[in-house]
């Protein structure tokens, strides 16, 4: 008798689990984390917008510590500064560098009243770094953007 209940007892028991088990169908989600990647060249945003700008031949002369941003032969930005070492900029005032940006082929450029650029990096005669500025001209109230190795001249 013993014998035929713990029989019973372990059909029962293997019938239970069986049917109260369920298939687990859910799909596993693979997380790819969002790594954000450093494209060479000139890119900037103006007014705040999310438009980002672009041009087709950005250059560093270090004759002149001067950045130039072109886009089919006409020079969009020209930064001219004391030195293309890495450090801080300041740009408007009385600072002997300046940013000059016209995008738009107006008569007026937007001329910064304060700002910095930022050069982060200046190996293998490649330049990277960043700048904002906030002035007038030309509709353009504020500018931000980035150089990332861009060529030494």
């Amino acid at each position: 008798m013993k014998a035929k209940f713990l029989t019973l007892s372990m059909i029962a028991l293997i019938a239970i689990t069986s049917i109260s088990c369920s298939k687990n169908d859910d799909p596993i989600a693979t997380v790819i984390p969002i790594i954000p990647v450093a494209v060479d060249g000139f890119r900037w945003t103006e007014n705040g917008t999310a438009t980002v700008l672009t041009v087709d031949n950005p250059y560093a002369n270090a004759s002149f510590n001067s950045i130039f941003a072109v886009r089919s032969g006409t020079t969009i930005y020209e930064i001219n500064l004391t030195a293309l070492t890495p450090g801080t900029y300041a740009l408007g005032g009385a600072s002997a560098n300046s940013l000059f940006y016209n995008n738009t082929g107006a008569a007026t450029s937007f001329s910064p009243t304060s700002g910095s650029v930022i050069i982060t990096g200046n190996a293998n005669n490649k330049l990277t770094g960043t700048f904002t500025a906030t002035g007038t001209g030309a509709g353009v109230t504020s500018v931000s953007g980035s150089f990332t190795n861009i060529v030494i001249n």
